[in-house]
This record gives structure tokens, sequence and C-alpha cells, in this order.
């Protein structure tokens, strides 16, 4: 039991060098050229001296005969005629010389075929990691299928051409939809603001009803509104299109910012808003405005979500240890239960379906596709009571 777990454990623990598989192989090849040297070198030098030794027992016995032919002593005849010692010793001199020879061979054509194994096999991995962040324009450039790392390979870039493809056609897709669909949902709009300005104007009869009524087509075109834009503005986020514009940010202006914004709706509220943040910049590569969006969100979701007379606390810091700027939202409110912290960044998904607070159930999805654009992570955790609301993100 116990060597079935070092056994499992033991690859965690090899070092970062040992865990390419070309140096693995090569170093396969290399024991095994090794392996085979050593027992073919036992098995030469067992037959050599069984032959030496059938040799000089041919000799002695055909000495023996003449000898006793001739009526001569015995004692004269040598019963190891044979210097085996010596040949052997001359065969152990060339096996070593031998072995010298072929080891430094072996290393040599061992260290060639890693090296332009572990090439191609980096490149493959640039290749999909710069997949993984939105660049389907990336390809290995194998064109030949002579093994199996060049038929990967070129697997790899035809997967990637069609997936761009395909990437390419939704977007014309999703632009033409938007074209289509915007203009109408805003005709729609201005076209009920007509109606109810005439209704107004006009002497006719018109009951309380009918402009409630009215009210509440505009408060849903609105609200229809602002879904959509929502939905393609996540989409163009998750396309990583934005990283272009990148520069450095300090992660206390943001929190400043927003702060800024937000201390006085919290008042209006009944709610404290509470900054913690700290006295040296927090700097990261990423989007200002982005992150500006995405940190409102989390407090227009504090703010909507927990009752009179709650507190929030807003704040940035930086762990060095780990080289990861955080940004968090804390509040003392109702929370979320577990089973709903993955679920509430599905798009359009809400908690309590029941609730008519003028929620889109986008705010969280939007927060963590601006994570994922700054290769960072959202957690949400039990504040006990209320919420955490934790964004990591590389500094």
């Amino acid at each position: 039991m116990y060597l079935s777990a070092l056994w499992k454990r033991l690859p965690n623990q090899l070092p970062t060098w040992l865990k390419s598989s070309a140096i693995q192989q090569g170093l396969m090849f290399g024991v095994v050229s090794i392996i085979s040297l050593v027992l073919m070198a036992s098995v030469t030098f067992l037959y050599v001296d069984y032959e030496l030794g059938k040799q000089s027992r041919e000799i002695v016995k055909e000495s023996r005969e003449l000898v006793r032919e001739q009526n001569r002593d015995f004692s004269d005849i040598d019963d190891d005629p044979i210097e085996d010692d010596e040949i052997l010793a001359v065969l152990t001199s060339g096996f070593i010389l031998a072995g010298i020879l072929v080891s430094i061979f072996t290393t040599v054509i061992v260290m060639a075929l890693s090296r332009h194994s572990q090439k191609r096999i980096s490149r493959i991995e640039s290749v999909l990691s710069s997949a993984a962040e939105g660049n389907l324009s990336a390809r290995t450039g194998e064109t030949h299928t002579y093994n199996d790392l060049a038929r990967i390979s070129v697997s790899i870039d035809e997967m990637l051409s069609r997936l761009e493809g395909s990437v390419v056609a939704m977007r014309d897709i999703s632009a033409n939809i938007a074209h289509e669909l915007k203009t109408p949902i805003t005709r729609l709009r201005h076209n009920l603001l007509t109606l109810k300005d005439e209704a107004e104007q006009s002497h006719g009869n018109k009951t309380e009803a009918f402009f409630r009524e009215l009210d509440n087509a505009l408060e849903d075109s609105q609200r229809l509104t602002s879904i959509f834009d929502a939905l393609l503005r996540i989409t163009q986020i998750e396309s990583g299109a934005r990283r272009s514009r990148f520069t450095d940010i300090d992660l206390t202006h943001i929190v400043d910012t927003v702060a800024e914004i937000y201390q006085d709706v919290a008042e209006d509220a009944q709610m404290a808003l509470h900054i913690v943040k700290e006295n040296t910049p927090v700097i990261i590569q990423g989007d200002r405005e982005l992150l500006i969006q995405q940190t409102a969100n989390l407090i227009e979701n504090a703010l909507r979500y927990c009752p009179t007379g709650s507190s929030i606390t807003l704040g940035c810091g930086l762990d060095k240890a780990d080289g990861v700027a955080w940004l968090k939202v804390e509040d003392d409110g109702p929370g979320i239960p577990d089973e709903e912290k993955e679920r509430v960044f599905e798009r359009l998904y809400r908690v309590d379906k029941s609730r008519t607070d003028g929620g889109l159930g986008l705010g969280l999805s939007l927060a963590k596709a601006v994570a994922g654009l700054h290769y960072g992570s959202i957690i949400l955790s039990d504040n006990k009571p209320g919420l955490k609301v934790i964004v990591a993100i590389p500094v």
C-alpha cells in the first residue's frame, strides 16, 4: 500500500525539466541502451569464458594423448594452456571503450532528438495557450505528418482554422442580429414615448389604467434594451478583444472612483460603505473602464439585496507571496446559499425569481467575464453573515 501511494505521488515530485515527455523518452532510450550494453557484455563474457575453457580442455586432452603415445611424463603438460584471463581483460577493455563511445554517441543523439521534440511540444503549448487567450490565428506551422507530433500539430492547425472560421461567422451573425434588433427596439421605445406624449396632450378620455399599462410597456422596453446591451457587452469582453487596451492600472484608484460614486447612494439607502485599501499603489495590467464597471456591479448587487442598515466594505490589496492583486466587496446581508454560488454566474440567473427589484441577472456574469479577461478569478464565500466577493488578478 505504501509503495503504491509513493508511486502515485512520484510524478508530482519530479523536477520541472523531467516532466517533459521528450526528455523522459530520451532518458528511457539512454537507460535501455546502457542496460542492453551491459547485458550484451555479460553474455559475451560468459560465452567467451565457456568457449575458452572448452578449447583449453580440448588442448589438454590432445596433449595428454600425444604424451601417452610418446611415453612421456604428464607433469610437463600445462593444465591451462590458454591464458583466458588475459583474453578476458582485453575483452573487458574493449567493452569499456565501446561502452564509453556508445554512451557518448547515444547521449548526443538523445539530446538532439529531445531538443527537437521539445521545441515542437513547446510550440504546440504556445499555440494552445494563445488560442485559450482568444488568439485563434496562432498556428504551429507544421505541414508534414511523418510522426505523431507532426500529426497532432497538423490536426491542431486544422482545428483552429475551422474554429476561427466558426467564430468569425458567429461574430458576423451576432453583429447582424445586433443591427437588426437594436433598431426596432429603439424604435419601439421611441413610439411608446411618442404615444405617451400624445396621450397626455390630447383631451380624450384616457383612463388611469391606460397610462399605467403604457408606463409598464416603457419600463419593459427599457429593460429589454438594457439586457440586450449587457449581453452584447459580456460577449465582447469574453472574446478577449479588449486586452489590446490594457494599460498600467492602480486598483486603489478604481476603489476611490467607485467609492466616490456610491458613498452618497449608500447613505441614501441608509447603509454604510467602508473603504479598506493599501497605502501604496496596487498596479496591474488591465482595462480601467471594465474594472470600474465590475466593481460598480458588485456594489450595486450589495445595495440591491441588503436590508436597510447593512454595512458594505470595498477594498483592494496585494498578495506579494502569490503575486496576486485582489479586490473585494463584503456585506452583512442575506448572502447566497452555497448551492447557488456557482449558478449565479450564469446569464440571466436569479436566486429569487419572485423579486422585482429591477436586476437583470447579469451583474455577476459581467463581473466574471471581466475577471477572466484579466486572467483572474472571482470567488463567492460566506461572510458570516452576508456575502464576500473576492476578485483575484495576477500582477
